[in-house]
């Protein structure tokens, strides 16, 4: 099972989007399709059967669960130039 990190600015930013957009929790998943497949992130009110909760900072974070069970460590944090980066190490 995946230990999740998020950084301090990047807590910030999704507390301020959860708010802004009446949800309950934050949820990560695998978005696009054929070679342009990428990591979303958007807020929702409940998680999607086979989501694995995470809290952290005051909020919750659903994962798609193959991305939780394909990696040991997901990093969420703010890039200066990239903005919200979500990194998953194997």
């Amino acid at each position: 099972m995946s230990k999740l990190f998020i950084d301090g600015k990047a807590i910030q930013l999704l507390k301020k989007e959860l708010l802004k957009e009446n949800a309950y929790a934050m949820r990560i998943f695998t978005g696009g399709g054929g070679c342009c497949k990428r990591f979303e992130i958007t807020p929702v009110k409940k998680a999607l059967a086979g989501d694995v909760t995470f809290t952290q900072g005051g909020i919750n974070i659903f994962i798609e669960k193959e991305l939780v069970d394909s990696t040991s460590v997901i990093e969420i944090k703010i890039d200066e130039n990239k903005g919200l980066l979500i990194n998953l190490i194997e």
